[in-house]
């Protein structure tokens, strides 16, 4: 799509008969506009993600991989979201899983989600007039049994650090899931009264030049 849209674009200007040196700039603006991002992973998304981790590792310490697995999931109110995404995970990691009660057939794990909490770093800027990001931090923790000829209990703490756009943080998070949402940062003072006033010169440039060269 963007590339038909270019092309047309290129036609345009080429029909119009727009002076070499001032065709680059028009070009410039309006693709830069149009330029499509890649679409991030919400907070939600990345906790499946932590999930799918966790789970995966704990498998790993089961003593015997042809056994089956039994599942105690303890994810209280806060966490019943990932309940499908446990069961997920444990089938993707090859095994064969149930809730029904342990027996000699099946080692037992219990699964317990304690905490999960996105939180962000402060705003900047990325160059000259480019896009706002913050850090985002997503944990998540808990702790697992596995009841077999020995009882393992350990503890799991899970970390995700990347960039995201300021703007885009409200879309990331989720009402439905208070965990989902953290701390919003505030935007630099000073960006947010300089850049509309630059926006509004730039498109006044771009209009202005636009409109002498049509009348050559």
């Amino acid at each position: 799509m963007l590339k038909l849209i270019q092309k047309k674009m290129l036609r345009f200007f080429q029909h119009e008969n727009i002076g070499f040196l001032k065709q680059p700039l028009i070009l410039f603006v309006l693709l830069f506009s149009l330029q499509l991002q890649a679409q991030t992973k919400t907070n939600l998304e990345v906790f499946k993600a932590l999930v799918d981790s966790s789970i995966s590792n704990i498998l790993n310490k089961v003593g015997d991989p042809e056994k089956k697995i039994s599942l105690n999931l303890k994810l209280g109110e806060s966490y019943q979201v990932f309940e499908d995404q446990v069961f997920k995970s444990a089938k993707a990691s090859g095994k064969s899983v149930s809730v029904e009660k342990n027996d000699d057939s099946k080692s037992e794990i219990s699964y317990t989600l304690e905490n999960a909490k996105v939180s962000y770093g402060e705003c900047f800027r990325d160059g000259f007039l480019g896009a706002h990001y913050v850090p985002r931090v997503n944990s998540l923790s808990g702790s697992y049994r596995i009841f077999e000829k020995e009882v393992i209990v350990d503890d799991f703490s899970l970390q995700v650090v990347d960039t995201v756009r300021y703007d885009e943080i409200e879309s990331l998070e989720n009402s439905s899931y208070p965990f989902t949402n953290g701390e919003i940062p505030s935007e630099p003072f000073f960006s947010s009264l300089f850049e509309p006033l630059v926006a509004v010169t730039t498109a006044a440039i771009v209009i202005t030049l636009f409109f002498t060269v049509r009348s050559k």
